[in-house]
Order: C-alpha cells, then sequence, then structure tokens
C-alpha cells in the first residue's frame, strides 16, 4: 500500500499505509532513504522495487513514525541527540498504540510487529558546516545530498537539501502543521531563528535561495515561499496570543500547548507556551 511520486529525476516521495511520508534519492551509484516510516510494511522490500544500488538509511530524528520501518533495514544513521527518544519510540508501549491504530485503520499488522529487532543507530559524520549547523554530504553519483543538523523539533533533528534542484527535505523541522510542543522540542522561538538562519545558510553557500520543499506529513512538493512566510509569521507577537489548544496528550503531563495557525489554514505552529515564555524571559 505504498504510494510514490517521483518529484525530480532521482527524487522519490513516497508514503506508507498510515500516511507518513519518506523520501529515496538515487544518483547513478547509490541511494539515500530519508526516513522509514511506521514499518508496518516490508520497506526494504518496497525500495529494492525502485532501485537496486546500494541504499543507506538515514533517519531525520527518532520518532515512531519516522524510525520504525528501520526494523527491515540492518543498519541505520541518525544524530545520537535522539538515541534517547528513538529507544522509546521503538519500544513495546510505542508499538502496541501503533499496533492497535493500524488495526483500527483495517490493515495487516505482522506478527512480530512488537518484538522484531531494530538497529542501533550509528551516528552520520558531520564533520563541516553550514552556518552555525554540522552537516556531511553524500555524493550519489550526479547527485550531491546535504545532510544537516538543525535542532527543533527534535535536539537531533537532521533536514536533507539537495542543491541541484534547491529542495530542502524537512523531515518534522517543518510541516504546514508543525509541533513544537514535544518535551524534547526546542522552544518555539529558538526553532523558528534555527529555521531562519539555516534557510539563509544555504543560500550563503549554495549562492541561490531554497526553492522547493518536502515535507514528512505532505505526499507532495511545497513551495519554500510557504516556508518563509510561515516563519516570518510566527512572530514574538504572534506566539504571545495564540490561543490554548488541547491535544489531551495525557502520555507527556500537563504541556500548555497553544497553536498559531495562518488565517488563511495554510500553516499552523503548536508549541509549548510555558517552555518559549521561559526562554523569551531570558533574550
Amino acid at each position: 500500500m505504498f504510494e510514490a511520486r517521483t518529484v525530480f529525476p532521482g527524487v522519490t516521495h513516497i508514503t506508507d499505509c498510515m500516511g507518513v511520508s519518506f523520501t529515496l534519492l538515487e544518483g547513478s551509484d547509490s541511494a539515500l532513504l530519508i526516513d522509514a516510516g511506521y514499518g508496518i510494511e516490508d520497506v526494504q522490500a518496497y525500495i529494492r522495487t525502485l532501485t537496486d544500488k546500494p541504499c543507506e538509511l538515514i533517519l531525520t530524528h527518532g520518532h515512531h513514525d519516522h524510525v520504525l520501518g528501520a526494523r527491515w533495514f540492518d543498519r541505520c544513521l541518525m544524530d545520537p541527540a535522539d538515541l534517547e527518544e528513538y529507544r522509546l519510540r521503538t519500544g513495546k508501549a510505542q508499538r502496541e498504540a501503533v499496533r492497535s491504530q493500524a488495526l483500527a485503520k483495517g490493515l495487516s499488522v505482522p506478527e512480530d510487529f512488537l518484538t522484531a529487532a531494530v538497529p542501533e543507530p550509528e551516528a552520520p559524520s558531520l564533520r563541516n558546516e553550514i552556518g552555525p549547523f554540522a552537516c556531511c554530504g553524500f555524493d550519489l553519483g550526479g547527485l550531491e545530498a546535504w545532510v544537516i543538523r538543525v535542532p527543533g523539533h527534535t535536539p537531533g533533528s537532521l533536514v536533507v537539501f539537495l542543491p541541484v534542484y534547491r529542495l530542502l527535505l524537512t523531515g518534522d523541522d517543518w510541516n504546514p502543521c508543525t509541533w513544537m510542543w514535544f518535551p524534547s522540542s526546542l522552544p518555539a522561538g529558538a526553532w523558528r531563528r534555527n529555521m531562519l538562519e539555516l534557510l539563509s545558510a544555504l543560500k550563503d553557500v549554495s549562492g541561490a535561495p531554497v526553492e522547493h520543499v518536502l515535507s514528512s506529513h505532505q505526499p507532495g512538493l511545497q513551495p519554500a515561499a510557504m516556508l518563509r512566510e510561515s516563519l516570518r509569521f510566527y512572530s514574538d507577537e504572534i506566539l504571545s496570543a495564540a490561543p490554548k489548544v488541547d491535544l489531551q496528550i495525557g502520555l507527556y503531563g500537563n504541556i500548555n500547548t497553544h497553536e498559531a495557525g495562518d488565517p488563511e489554514g495554510r500553516w499552523t505552529l503548536v508549541f509549548d507556551r510555558d517552555k518559549w515564555a521561559r526562554e523569551s524571559a531570558k533574550s
């Protein structure tokens, strides 16, 4: 039940049966898979229908809807700052919750879903820098990918930039609906500054602005203009006035979640207002 869309030559955006998306990057020599979804279906077997080239799995962060698909692989890369989150989100309680969600959707769940081993992620070699952000490059053969650590949605969040297409893969560091309320998320103001600085740094280094965005919870391309406009929108004044929203997130205790949204409904940000307020008071 995978659905794949070729958005550029060598760039295939894939949505799994649970509705989350991940991306296959393929050059003439090798491939990268950016995230692996919920893992209900055999991700590796599906990828092998798309490419026969050596394929490295990179996880943008440690949340279950991106990492449980790693169970189908022997190896994966992820920033070590998200290891605690990864271990929690690949644990039995989280898998049971995902299994229940899948069954409620009428999906078939593998018998070993609760017990299948997942690889312990290895750290990518982020030895270079783009602005203040650590990064590394992958030459896939005619397709270059820059993997960049941009703390935000989680402390170890990774994004991927393809200079040839002016394309930024944001993981969950930005979606039309961005969640910045998790206990491990940065304060909303710090996340916004990081994203703005990333866009500026990419323009400086590559000589042109980002033009396109692929995110994990949308099946297709968005214009980078939407990302820029949303970041400008989330000013301190907007965040200060954002109304409270109840996400019923008892798993994490009492988090003061508020929502700031575009009046036209193009984007929204759900964030921990107390965390944002504490950081704002220090600055």
